[in-house]
């Protein structure tokens, strides 16, 4: 699309529709125009300390970009991003697919959240603590139960930034800010985490195709490290229809607030029930390989979609399968297994290049399943 720049996270975001746009600035890239390039360092970008920088280095180069190319125009992966260029540069005719930040910020907030949709979906019990009472042993006098692990959350954050369990191994570890609410839940033994895209416009829901997702507890956090679409196909199909019948709900009422576009739905099957988790109001890392299958079948990108969502036009989309997984690699976090082999690598981060802990650092994509095997 003439005059218009993907801006994001990953340079492999667009790279099945990169002719799409004209340009990408992005944290992570090694051949367009990127945060990592220009620090020659690569950061945790979900790490609270950096977000500034973030901010700062999107602004740069918009402004740039303005200047040499007056029609440009912006997608976000996400919207949260936008607004800081928005007020500090005053772009908001050069943004598309821009929904109000208030709502944005309401839909991002796990503590509102589930206020929201508690009596709609199932939601897991929750209470809402201190720091200062988060220690394990008043948890466990909160939810009068022994030997249980716990999840402790902040209300944002995103990649598993933000939500650390504790046990009774692990009690002296912790460190939360004493001042700050948290949001604690029992943590769930053995439960499975699943996603879904969703595309919303005023007329239409769009459910897409399912993933499990790998999460794994490093350094007492819950960490996303990739998704299986294959595996989800595994699930019985009541537990599917039952997660469609939620999704829909959840969809509609996200509709029905003025929400637009694309978003991802995060939710964690648990002795046979589905429980909401979060709302991820942007594209996701599951979403690169969600578009891998899309231009395999001949249809448009998620991004050609987040359009037609905001301009309200038909989507036409035919079933298709996702028959692809994919595991994140983080610098100090080791995740694999010598049994299965990956057939495409996305944005390699190799070399002598500064890299902070838990960093990305590339993705694996792989053409069968890797749920069970990490």
């Amino acid at each position: 699309m003439e005059n218009l720049y993907w801006i994001g996270i990953r340079e492999s975001e667009i790279k099945y529709c990169k002719d799409f746009f004209e340009e990408s600035v992005t944290i992570f890239g090694n051949n367009n125009i990127s945060m990592q390039k220009e620090l020659k360092k690569v950061i945790d970008h979900n790490n609270i300390n950096n977000f500034d920088l973030i901010d700062d280095f999107f602004n740069k180069q918009l402004k740039k970009i303005i200047s040499s190319n007056p029609n440009a125009k912006f997608m976000y992966y996400s919207q949260i991003y936008s607004y800081d260029s928005v007020k500090k540069l005053g772009l908001l005719n050069h943004v598309i697919c821009f929904n109000n930040q208030r709502l944005i910020n309401y839909l991002s907030d796990k503590f509102k959240l589930k206020e929201l949709f508690k009596g709609f979906v199932p939601i897991l019990n929750y209470k809402f603590l201190d720091g200062n009472k988060c220690s394990y042993n008043n948890i466990k006098r909160e939810f009068q139960k022994d030997d249980k692990s716990y999840v402790i959350q902040t209300a944002t954050g995103s990649g598993g930034s933000g939500t650390i369990i504790i046990n009774k191994e692990n009690e002296n570890e912790i460190e939360l800010n004493k001042k700050e609410i948290f949001m604690v839940t029992e943590y769930c033994e053995n439960n499975i985490p699943i996603n879904m895209h969703v595309l919303i416009s005023s007329s239409n829901i769009i459910l897409l195709p399912a993933s499990i997702q790998i999460i794994k507890v490093i350094n007492n956090k819950l960490e996303y490290m990739g998704c299986d679409y294959i595996a989800y196909r595994d699930i019985s199909i009541e537990i599917k229809n039952k997660f469609e019948k939620y999704i829909s709900i959840i969809a509609k009422k996200m509709q029905s607030m003025g929400y637009r576009g694309i978003c991802g739905i995060d939710s964690i099957i648990y002795k046979n029930e589905i429980y909401l988790m979060e709302i991820n109001t942007r594209f996701q890392n599951s979403s690169t390989i969600l578009n891998k299958s899309l231009v395999e079948n001949n249809l448009p990108s998620l991004q050609e979609f987040n359009i037609k969502c905001f301009k309200d036009e038909k989507i036409d989309l035919i079933k298709f399968n996702v028959n692809y997984s994919c595991l994140l690699l983080k610098n100090g976090c080791k995740l694999s297994n010598s049994k299965i082999k990956s057939i495409e690598m996305l944005d390699n981060i190799s070399g002598n290049i500064d890299k902070e802990t838990s960093s990305y650092t590339g993705s694996l994509i792989y053409n069968e399943s890797i749920f069970k095997l990490l």
